[in-house]
């Protein structure tokens, strides 16, 4: 009865190590993503500050060429909002004047550390994007705004989360802590060793 239960304890734990040993996250957004989602929350923010009947806005974007990417994504969060945008005035008619400038978006990744023992490597993903807008109705003048979220990823998606056309969605990934890398492995060998050498010895007899 011991032999058997030794045998399949054996088993099990080969299987966990060779094999998988895997954790349920939902699917990571893409680096683009975030900050898309990012650019939703300046708009949104921008968007309450306008009174509700102020239907038409005259909008001005200054994203520069690294994220002009960005121009659309905030032109409908405005019309979502039940905004007619403008691009240029017309006659003498005063509208509401938003004058928006992303001065810069980036990733950082922090530290490396495992989900468990002999799990997935993870890294927290640090996305924010900066910069300023004035807007007529606020009597405060130009403002500066920054606007950012931390999550968790894992290290292996970092590759498909990124995006080479765009530098901005990528960042410098620390390396693996040494101890992490080197005594795991160290364990699971000499745990599977001393599984065996039970198992033998208990068959001899």
């Amino acid at each position: 009865m011991l032999k058997k239960f030794i045998l399949k304890l054996l088993l099990n734990f080969l299987l966990y190590f060779l094999v998988f040993q895997t954790s349920v996250f939902s699917q990571s957004r893409t680096n683009l993503e975030v900050f898309y989602s990012l650019t939703d929350s300046l708009s949104n923010q921008i968007i309450e500050e306008i009174p509700e009947q102020e239907k038409i806005i005259l909008l001005t974007l200054n994203l520069g060429e690294s994220y002009s990417l960005f121009s659309n994504n905030i032109r409908t969060s405005f019309l979502k909002a039940g905004k007619e945008i403008l691009n240029s005035p017309i006659g003498e008619l005063n509208y509401p004047h938003v004058d928006i400038v992303i001065e810069g978006a980036g990733i950082e990744y922090g530290e490396m550390f495992r989900d468990g023992w002999l799990g997935d490597h993870y890294i927290q993903r640090y996305s924010a994007i900066f910069g300023n807008y004035l807007q007529t109705f606020s009597s405060e003048g130009k403002r500066d705004f920054m606007f950012e979220v931390i999550d968790t990823i894992k290290v292996e998606e970092i590759k498909n989360l990124e995006n080479d056309s765009f530098p901005f969605t990528k960042g410098n990934v620390p390396p693996e802590p040494f101890l992490s890398g080197l005594a795991e492995p160290i364990i699971a060998i000499g745990t599977a060793a001393v599984l065996i050498a039970l198992f033998f010895s208990i068959r001899s007899e």
